[in-house]
């Protein structure tokens, strides 16, 4: 953590005198080695002693000791710390690292619910709760450990589901009943003990509460999934007036929804579909009653809006929730096209094939986002990001301007909505689609400070705005010429103006290039059954390029696999590339965001100490170490100097 002109914790009733002093001690642990750290620790116990009502002296003590190898110590000291401020981050943090490192990992997980319990919309205490729930090695299934994470997922927007679905996944795995059925070999094997299935599923709700919220990177249970829906689909003896078999296929309704249909169709379902849709219409028509499981069935393969007769059933509650997303969601979303502003017809080739790409797969499809509950002041976001500015002239009584350009479906712009304290957030979009999703979750969640805009970045050269923030993340990579985009983006800048940039890195992505060689190009257009064909094609291959694509999160749903794998322009970058980009631009690098703190000694030990951490060429040589490091993007932080 870099410390800038404003403690990133809670505030404490002493004087700016002692404040200046703790903040001192900080930068003191931050640059100390066990080897040279006697004399911080004897300022921060006469620190200690002097305030015994500060959280912040116990903390910064419990770093010291840990860093010297003092375990019992620097637990004490911790534990100090928490009883006074139970949501010390500080603490927290380096608490929850020596827990796990020690392999006390529940004993972290209840600290951290104790601290959920006074604070339970304290963004910190979240943040470390769901990071320590993903460090678990999760080595045997349990009930407690699986309804804690039913209690989490519960949460709604405190957490994101996709956060910590791969812990789930790890301990959904080591339940013995749900991986046998996992590992039935054949589908005829499959409808044959399809009984046994729907009781091992109805027993394990939290692999149907998860399947609802998010896609599943996991391709056994995907298997399981797919044999279940085919099941449901071939197979008309099953008991019609069970609602626990109800209750299954409206999960996986639900889950093939959120996924986009990833799963596709064999032409032995396609040709059941026809039959099934025709049956339901004509029963609609003519006004008979149609057992539910058949539109839950269809509901699994095709969304329930793409038929009138949807809109006019008298739905029981146990389908409401399916109803509400694949109809009434859609529909309101269609109803707010008009209500967005645009600001000049797009025109550009580039952008309008993108345009397009989103406006048929609007990017990602979420349930839950797990925004940021509490504001903070720029300092505080600054100081939680790792970064370092200059001053910014930003505190909580200024109101700041921030730009989100290129929103996708909203979970940019909601975070920032959320996130800057005293914001008004402009947030605009190729994707009108996409835009009518955010717009309709933005709305959903009582957030009233974001104004959406259908445009181009392109178009921004005639504004007259200003921001003080400009967030980027994915956007710059996909136009024809990113640096003209980013430069038209400065010039929307404020001097001393802080920009969030998220760019592909060339090295980590050098396996999908050869996936997209060594499978070949899709023909163009794009279509999502050129996607599907080409997705089981990679399954039935089962080689190096599964083992490739499946370590990516994407491959699981329609629309991030396209952007994955088929968006229609991509570039990527170096870090020497964008070192250059930035020199060109009069642009300052601040930092990467959020850099742990193993990735931080390395860096620093490589490259000659800590300010190495603001040095792209050591961050590069870092990168060819280590080219997964940056799998997703570069995210990073950057600023206007002038």
């Amino acid at each position: 953590m870099i410390v800038t002109d404003k403690t990133p914790f809670e505030k404490i009733n002493v004087d700016e005198k002692i404040h200046l002093f703790y903040q001192q001690l900080q930068s003191m642990v931050e640059l100390c080695s066990s080897d040279h750290s006697e004399d911080t620790l004897q300022k921060i116990a006469a620190f200690s002693n002097a305030y015994p009502e500060s959280s912040h002296g116990y903390a910064l003590l419990g770093i010291t000791h840990s860093k010297r190898k003092f375990f019992d110590a620097a637990f004490i000291n911790l534990q100090k710390a928490l009883v006074i401020a139970p949501i010390d981050e500080t603490a927290l943090t380096c608490f929850r690292a020596l827990l796990q490192d020690r392999g006390r990992h529940l004993d972290g997980l209840t600290i951290l619910e104790r601290c959920i319990s006074l604070k339970p919309t304290d963004p910190v205490v979240w943040q470390q709760y769901w990071q320590s729930v993903n460090s678990i090695p999760y080595e045997e299934y349990t009930e407690a450990t699986a309804k804690r994470f039913i209690k989490i997922l519960q949460k709604n927007n405190l957490i994101r589901p996709s956060q910590i679905v791969s812990a789930i996944i790890r301990l959904l795995e080591k339940k013995q009943n749900l991986a046998e059925i996992s590992r039935i070999e054949t589908q005829s094997s499959f409808n044959s003990e399809l009984k046994r299935v729907i009781s091992v599923l109805l027993e394990t709700p939290l692999f149907l509460q998860i399947i609802e919220l998010c896609p599943i990177p996991n391709i056994i249970f995907e298997i399981l999934l797919r044999r279940l829906r085919k099941a449901f689909l071939l197979h008309d003896n099953l008991e019609t007036s069970n609602n626990n078999y109800l209750a299954i296929q409206c999960s996986l309704a639900l889950h093939c929804f959120t996924n986009e249909y990833i799963y596709g169709e064999e032409e032995e379902e396609t040709q059941k579909l026809r039959h099934l849709e025709q049956f339901i219409s004509d029963a609609v028509s003519k006004g008979k009653s149609i057992p539910w499981r058949h539109i839950a069935c269809l509901a699994s393969y095709k969304p329930l809006n793409k038929f009138d007769w949807s809109r006019n059933l008298e739905v029981p509650v146990n389908m409401t929730n399916l109803f509400l997303r694949q109809v009434h969601h859609i529909d309101y979303e269609l109803s707010l096209r008009d209500s967005i502003p645009t600001i000049d017809p797009i025109t550009e080739v580039t952008s309008v094939a993108v345009k397009d790409q989103y406006e048929d797969n609007p990017y990602p499809r979420w349930v839950n986002i797990g925004i940021l509950q509490k504001s903070m002041t720029m300092s505080e976001i600054t100081n939680l990001a790792g970064i370092r500015v200059l001053s910014h002239g930003l505190d909580s009584s200024n109101q700041s301007n921030v730009l989100v350009a290129g929103c996708g479906t909203g979970q940019h712009s909601i975070e920032a909505a959320v996130r800057y304290a005293n914001s008004n957030i402009t947030a605009i979009d190729l994707s009108l689609s996409s835009l009518t999703f955010a717009l309709r979750q933005t709305r959903e969640l009582n957030i009233e400070n974001i104004n959406y805009l259908h445009g181009d970045i392109l178009d921004l050269t005639s504004w007259e705005n200003t921001f003080d923030v400009i967030e980027t993340t994915g956007v710059l990579h996909h136009m024809s010429d990113p640096m003209l985009g980013w430069r038209i983006l400065k010039r929307c800048l404020k001097p001393k103006g802080l920009m969030r940039v998220g760019l592909y890195s060339g090295l980590a992505r050098a396996g999908l290039a050869e996936v997209r060689e060594k499978m070949g190009e899709l023909e163009r257009p794009i279509t999502n059954q050129k996607i599907y064909d080409y997705r089981n094609k990679v399954l039935d291959n089962a080689g190096v390029e599964f083992e490739k694509l499946a370590r990516y999160p994407d491959f699981f749903s329609t629309s991030e696999l396209r952007d994955l794998l088929f968006h229609v322009q991509e570039h990527t970058f170096t870090l020497i590339e964008i070192k250059n980009m930035l020199n060109e631009l009069d642009l300052v690098f601040c930092g990467f965001e959020t850099v742990d703190e193993k990735t931080k000694e390395a860096v620093s030990a490589e490259g000659g100490g800590l300010e190495s951490l603001f040095s792209l060429d050591a961050w590069h040589n870092f990168e060819q170490l280590n080219p997964h490091y940056f799998s997703g993007m570069y995210t990073f932080w950057v600023q206007r100097p002038d």
